[in-house]
């Protein structure tokens, strides 16, 4: 195989496995096991969603730049992030208003992921029949995001084996710890709050919306611990260590959801004929 090939190999491979190790470990809590055909749709599904989630970052991406930069401020930005030079105006219209644009900018990134995720999984696999007790939410979700992250690993790692293979090693075990995990549980979030909803269709809005705000309220300060570079190790540590705290919330509800069909069951045992 040529270098480019190789490369190619070593990415997509390096994107795939953090994912699919994650699957593993969450599909343990579901005592009953989704169809793998099922599986491997909402893990196609989170693919799907990635040029979804990258036109609507390059939206917002434009849309910030247009409003607070100037051309030159676009070269020389401090924001950390990847602005559109295109997108800048001569005379942005809130050039003088003092906010912190590059955490504003991680939040909306933060809000396009999630719903997103959501939308998708929404569409290809919390429909039908087979979506048929709480305990699904929270698996399909996860699974959607874990294909979203596999995806995009694949485009990150590119060109970290691009540099060495020792690069794209490290990138690797980064985003095993980090960004893979954390579209794991953010999204779980999410499918914690539609399982909550699961036999109270006429909230669920209500519920899916409050989970998009947490998911997205604890993908944002990941987004923002891991970019702030005056705090170094010690935001990475923090943000590491929030991913575990809610990855040890993430079992407690999945325990939680699946007494809820339990408990429907129970209730509707005792419930008198003629009512």
């Amino acid at each position: 195989m040529n270098s480019f090939t190789t490369q190619l190999v070593y990415a997509f491979l390096g994107g795939l496995m953090p994912a699919l190790i994650w699957l593993f470990f969450w599909l343990r809590e579901d005592l009953h096991p989704e169809p793998k055909r099922l599986l491997t749709k909402a893990f196609a599904a989170g693919a799907v969603a990635i040029p979804f989630a990258l036109l609507a970052e390059a939206v917002i991406s434009c849309g910030l730049t247009y409003l607070f930069f100037t051309p030159p401020q676009t070269e020389h930005s401090s924001v950390g992030l990847t602005l559109l030079p295109l997108c800048a105006s001569s005379k942005p219209p809130f050039h003088i208003v003092a906010i912190p644009v590059g955490a504003l900018m991680l939040i909306a990134f933060a809000a396009a992921e999630e719903v997103i995720k959501y939308i998708s999984a929404k569409q290809f696999v919390l429909k039908g029949k087979d979506f048929d007790e709480p305990v699904d939410a929270m698996i399909y979700l996860i699974t959607v995001a874990l294909g979203f992250a596999a995806f995009e690993n694949f485009f990150f790692l590119l060109s970290a084996f691009a540099n060495t293979f020792f690069d794209g090693i490290v990138v690797s075990n980064l985003r095993f710890l980090g960004a893979t995990l954390l579209h794991a549980v953010s999204s779980g979030v999410v499918g914690y709050a539609v399982a909550l909803s699961f036999y109270r269709q006429g909230e669920r809005k209500r519920y899916v919306a409050a989970g998009l705000f947490f998911a997205t309220m604890l993908h944002a300060l990941f987004n923002v611990l891991v970019a702030n570079k005056t705090t170094g190790a010690v935001g990475l540590f923090q943000a590491l260590s929030m991913l575990i705290l809610t990855s040890v919330f993430l079992i407690f509800a999945f325990d939680r959801v699946k007494k809820i069909k339990k408990a429907a069951r129970f209730q509707q045992s005792y419930i008198p004929y003629n009512h």
